[in-house]
């Protein structure tokens, strides 16, 4: 047997997907379980159900009372988080491998069994309304969650994952009871178990396990296609802040669509590195900016790609602006060189083995994608990168980095004032 066997898919009766991927270079097991529902599936007055779910998820099921999930994991030497995305919610453990069945067992009994103790959500709402307090306090929270939701007229995109305050402060055990029981149903599910294990005895046991839970019929959440924009929106905030910082977002293509991989090429020429265009313009040549940094998700529909300046405390955001587009447009319209497209190349191809390092990150990496669109998009990723054209990556910046579907933020030093343009 080879250290690392291929991905495998197996389906259970109920609809629950499992990927199995042996890797016998280092004795640890990395298990996740995603499930397809984030923020994109929330209405409004509901938004952040998911994320507050997320948490109470370890707060007590039938048969593991508070504290005692992270009690065993912490016994047995491993590790357990989670996280909440747009378009999913994923738990994971990770365990040397001699130990990490309980990661099973722990997953089959709150995909069903969690028991949502009434004081344990009241002090639990109290603890996500803090976090929310604290993104709000990051120096581009506020501007971040102002410039998503000025971004989109209708998809619930346009809503922080953590949810809207007011929402999260009147949300009721009620409703997010029902938000568990519509979705965390095996049928809407992908559990990835990665790392120092046999596949046939642990499908046995998944099949034990899980196997008696039944499928669900999940909600449908269609969601309105957005109408294209042609009027450039602009937010502007005064807030106590000791230098100005910018927040620009554009469309981006989702995961699905051809042009998602020529944007990824299109990022790095942008912003990746000391020798891009962005940094070279904005940071080294005007010295307008101290940092460019960008933002670009895997998302199942499209969303933002968002490019950050923390600008010099007396620069002038009208040029870093200008320069911006400059460099967006100039690539539109005329193609990267060749040595700007082998370097985005290969820092594409760096960033997935990366993404790939180690077990956790391989069932991270697969699990995501089987939930956004399949596994399988790893196989062909290095190639659909690869023969990738100049004249390709710039039309696409012709189709989606323009002025005038752009949302621009700024933040400069005031008395905490807000305006939309």
């Amino acid at each position: 047997m080879t250290e690392i066997e291929p991905t495998s898919r197996h389906i259970l009766e109920n609809g629950l997907t499992i990927l199995t991927r042996e890797d016998h270079s280092h004795p640890i097991v990395a298990t996740m379980m995603f499930y397809r529902v984030g923020s994109r599936f929330e209405l409004p007055g509901a938004t952040g159900i998911s994320h507050f779910l997320e948490h109470m998820m370890f707060k007590g099921t039938k048969s593991y009372g508070k504290g005692e999930i992270d009690h065993i994991t912490a016994r047995n030497g491993g590790g357990n988080n989670a996280f909440t995305s747009q378009d999913y919610t994923a738990y994971y453990f990770c365990f040397a491998s001699d130990r990490w069945q309980s990661a099973l067992d722990i997953e089959s009994d709150r995909m069903c069994n969690n028991v949502f103790d009434p004081d344990e959500f009241e002090l639990e709402k109290q603890v996500v309304l803090e976090e929310l307090r604290s993104e709000q306090d990051h120096p581009y929270g506020e501007l971040h969650e102002a410039v998503e939701l000025k971004s989109f007229e209708k998809h619930p995109y346009r809503f922080p994952v953590i949810g809207l305050y007011q929402d999260v402060l009147q949300m009721t055990r009620a409703q997010m009871m029902e938000h568990y029981r519509s979705f965390y149903v095996p049928n809407n599910s992908v559990l990835v178990v990665v790392g120092d294990f046999k596949t046939t005895p642990t499908l046995a046991r998944i099949e034990e396990l899980f196997g008696p839970i039944p499928s669900g019929a999940i909600p449908e959440t269609s969601t309105e296609e957005e109408p294209t924009r042609e009027q450039q929106v602009r937010v502007t905030m005064e807030r106590p802040s000791h230098i100005p910082r910018m927040l620009l977002a554009l469309p981006a293509p989702s995961v699905l669509e051809t042009d998602h991989y020529a944007f990824q090429v299109l990022e790095k020429i942008l912003a990746e590195g000391k020798l891009s265009r962005l940094h070279r313009r904005l940071v080294e040549d005007r010295r307008l900016a101290t940092t460019v940094s960008t933002e670009l998700n895997d998302t199942r529909d499209p969303y933002l790609f968002f490019v950050r300046l923390d600008l010099k405390k007396q620069s002038d955001l009208e040029q870093a602006e200008a320069v911006l587009f400059e460099e967006a447009e100039r690539l539109a319209t005329t193609p990267p060189t060749i040595e700007e497209l082998r370097r985005a190349k290969n820092q594409c191809q760096m960033q997935v083995l990366g993404d790939f390092e180690t077990t956790l990150d391989q069932a991270l990496q697969l699990g995501s994608m089987e939930v956004l669109c399949s596994y399988e998009y790893w196989d062909d990723y290095g190639r659909r990168i690869d023969q990738l054209t100049a004249e390709e990556v710039s039309a696409v910046a012709g189709r989606y980095c323009s002025f005038s579907r752009a949302t621009v933020g700024t933040l400069v030093d005031g008395n905490g004032r807000t305006e939309t343009l």
